[in-house]
């Protein structure tokens, strides 16, 4: 880990571009099966089994309802006011939007926290972006969609919070949809500086972006840190994917892949030293930033796995296992 992180990291980052990675995905192996009859694998399992295909479909159909989210539009503005009041609905009254200002534009990230046990310890961030885009990033007034990129990302992250909401955990966790990460990473950025002036220690980041998309072989690619600006961070990193790629075993029959991160929001956290990871579709969808990446594109199966993969993951670093809960009623995400 770097020191404190008390000003931005240098420079901007290129408009992101998820068709073109610094470096192929593998798929691998599925690791050895460990045991299933603890206390603590029941609990997950009890709770991954919440999670619920039409309620994804429910919350990317919404978000496509949108004419468009790009960040220059004024949708946007209505789409934040829609997923506060989607984490409200969940039950966290502490759901706000966070504002960042950038080249003149102002807009808001949308921020709601499950708090942990180890109370003001550090956090755990889920995170995806909300905007999205058409081909010319410059057009903020067609029609775009943006149901893979990334209303499935997002709609993952209300499904995860919803489910989480009564759920005991050690460390408190952060539900974050960034806007402005079609330009540049411009919320994260802006996030990832605002936490580092709080002197908020950031433990671990999973960001969801494309995740709805089945590609040909089934895989979900869970993306590492291999590189990049702190190399420090790498083997934690590399660690924390080996739990992703464990959960998946676990919890789903998705093949994994093991890729980079990169062109997508972890990279301003990685930046500062943060542990990243990400699960990612894979290269493949023909309608990316097309006005036809709409609802009826995806896939609710295979988005739906890819959610308990990442609850499971949430759950494996962060379950509080001195609870003695039972794990909550198939309507607890609501």
């Amino acid at each position: 880990m770097t020191g404190p992180d008390d000003s931005p990291a240098p420079g901007g980052y290129p408009v992101p571009d998820k068709r073109r990675p610094p470096s192929p995905s593998v798929l691998v192996p599925a690791p050895a099966a460990e045991r299933t009859d603890t206390a603590a694998h029941e609990r997950i399992t009890a709770l991954v089994r919440l999670v619920s295909a039409d309620r994804l479909r429910e919350h990317v159909t919404a978000l496509t309802a949108f004419h468009t989210r790009h960040t220059f539009s004024p949708n946007l503005a209505a789409a934040a006011e829609w997923l506060v009041g989607r984490f409200t609905a969940a039950g966290y009254g502490d759901a706000v939007k966070v504002p960042w200002t950038r080249s003149g534009h102002t807009a808001d990230n949308v921020v709601c926290a499950k708090p942990g046990a180890d109370g003001a310890g550090p956090v755990v961030l889920l995170c995806a972006h909300y905007d999205c885009r058409m081909a010319d990033l410059a057009d903020s007034v067609s029609r775009a969609p943006g149901a893979d990129d990334n209303a499935s990302g997002v709609a993952a992250v209300l499904e995860i919070a919803g489910i989480l909401r009564e759920v005991p955990l050690r460390h408190t966790v952060r539900f974050v949809a960034f806007s402005g990460e079609e330009q540049g990473l411009w919320g994260s950025a802006a996030y990832a500086a605002q936490l580092g002036l709080a002197g908020t220690h950031v433990h671990r980041l999973i960001n969801l972006d494309m995740i709805g998309f089945r590609p040909p072989d089934g895989s979900i690619t869970v993306e590492r840190d291999l590189g990049n600006a702190v190399p420090g961070n790498d083997a934690d990193s590399q660690a924390f994917g080996e739990i992703m790629a464990r959960a998946a075993a676990d919890h789903t029959t998705l093949p994994v892949r093991l890729g980079p991160i990169f062109a997508s929001d972890y990279m301003p956290f990685e930046a500062r030293g943060h542990v990243t990871i990400g699960a990612y579709e894979g290269e493949g969808n023909p309608h990316y930033h097309e006005t036809s990446d709409d609802a009826h594109t995806l896939d609710y199966g295979y988005l739906a796995a890819v959610t308990r993969l990442t609850l499971a993951t949430l759950l494996m670093l962060s379950l509080d296992e001195d609870e003695d809960e039972p794990a909550p009623p198939a309507d607890a995400s609501r």
